[in-house]
């Protein structure tokens, strides 16, 4: 029996994040940020059969907000929803920088 395919959506800011993170690393190396991005596509990718695959993140569920998941991707944290047959990935953060210092400049774009 062939396994449910869920439908992996980018929200505006999640992909503006990843580019973002592109753009820095393809100063100075262009192929170092083809890399990165093809990695991070990968490994996304594979919560079209898996959406449970990540971890639910500590900091959010201390504040007791639930539903979110994130796939570590060194040094970055991508931070998902699962939603009936779709995964919508809502944030790429460096897993360096304090997450909520990273929400709160989000909310400050």
């Amino acid at each position: 029996m062939p396994s449910k395919k869920f439908q992996v959506i980018w929200s505006k800011s999640a992909a503006f994040d990843l580019k973002s993170i592109v753009t820095f690393i393809a100063k100075d190396s262009p192929q170092n940020a083809r890399d990165v991005l093809a990695r991070i596509k990968r490994e996304c990718k594979m919560l079209e059969s898996f959406p449970n695959l990540g971890k639910v993140p500590a900091e959010l569920e201390a504040l007791q907000i639930g539903g979110y998941r994130e796939l570590s991707i060194s040094p970055w944290r991508v931070f998902y929803k699962k939603l009936l047959n779709q995964v919508f990935v809502v944030a790429v953060v460096d897993s360096r920088r304090d997450l909520e210092d990273a929400l709160w400049n989000r909310l400050m774009r």
